[in-house]
Formats: C-alpha cells, sequence, structure tokens
C-alpha cells in the first residue's frame, strides 16, 4: 500500500515545485532576455504561451486547460485506484504532474508560464525547420519524460516477449 503512495506524493511535491517556478519566473524572467543557467545547455527566458508548442492551438486555452485537468486527474485516480501495474506508476505519476500544472495555469492565468530555453535544442529545431525551440517549462519535461519512460519500457517490453517467442518456437522445432 505505501508504494503505491509513493508516485502520489512525488506528483504533489512536482507540482507544488513547478507552481514555485513559475511563480519565481513571472517575478524576475523578462520576455525575450536569456539568462543561462547551464551555459549552452539550458537558459532561462519568459513567455506566457495560450497554446501548446510553436504556438499550436492558441486560441483554445480554456479547452486545452481542461483537457490537461481532465487527463491529469484520471491518471491520479488510476493511481489511487491501485490497479495499475508498478512499472507503469512512476511515469504515469510524471504525466500527471505535468499535465495538472499546465492546466492549472492555463485556468488561472489564460496562459501558461514557459520559461526554459535550450541552445542544443534551438541549433536541432533551425537546423530541422529554421525556426527556435519552443520556451518550455518543468511540466513539459515531465510529461515528455513520462511519455518517454512508457515508450522505452514498452519497447522493452516487446523485445523480451520477442525474444522469448523466438527461442519457443527454436525448442519446438528442435524437439518435435
Amino acid at each position: 500500500m505505501r508504494r503505491r503512495l509513493w508516485p502520489l506524493a512525488a506528483l504533489i511535491g512536482l507540482l507544488a515545485l513547478e507552481s514555485l517556478l513559475k511563480a519565481w519566473a513571472v517575478q524576475h524572467l523578462t520576455p525575450g532576455v536569456d539568462r543561462p543557467l547551464l551555459p549552452g545547455l539550458l537558459h532561462l527566458d519568459f513567455t506566457l504561451n495560450p497554446g501548446m508548442a510553436w504556438g499550436m492551438l492558441g486560441t483554445f486555452t480554456a479547452p486545452l486547460a481542461i483537457l490537461r485537468l481532465t487527463v491529469g486527474l484520471v491518471i491520479v485516480a488510476a493511481l489511487l485506484s491501485g490497479r495499475l501495474p508498478p512499472d507503469r506508476r512512476w511515469p504515469l505519476a510524471l504525466i500527471a504532474a505535468g499535465a495538472l500544472g499546465n492546466a492549472v495555469d492555463g485556468l488561472a492565468r489564460g496562459a501558461v508560464v514557459d520559461y526554459l530555453t535550450s541552445p542544443v535544442l534551438d541549433a536541432v529545431s533551425r537546423a530541422l525547420s529554421g525556426g527556435r525551440f519552443p520556451v518550455f517549462n518543468l511540466s513539459d519535461v515531465l510529461v515528455c519524460s513520462g511519455t518517454l519512460w512508457l515508450l522505452l519500457h514498452a519497447w522493452r517490453t516487446e523485445r523480451r516477449s520477442g525474444h522469448s517467442a523466438s527461442a519457443a518456437r527454436a525448442t519446438s522445432k528442435e524437439n518435435p
């Protein structure tokens, strides 16, 4: 029972941290002023984003906030139910924390506070599309990290089951 609650505790802690970071960003950062945090890797900037990355769906602030809130709350309910496999609890908690963090902004401010940039991601984005990578926040990192974790886990599981099935077929051919 207690192990099931750790991802929820982390979710609450991450939400609190994100709330503090966004409040700090609103007070101390200026739009368009790049401030190195980890020079060449991670910088601080500021923008209020009514939509999603690259300004997509910028006129749908309230529906996006409600969608994010719904996703976050459904995942929290699933975590509370105890029916999720243990290997899915942590990545889903990250996704829920990110979804809820951006939902709160969308509902309270009418836009999401973004405060992180990356020169590395900018270089890749410029090479691929000619434009900068969007300014982002911890919530975005949490959603992407949780999603990547789930995808890698699914890939590893599929790979293992593929190897098991191949081994079983090879054994059955050897022992008719």
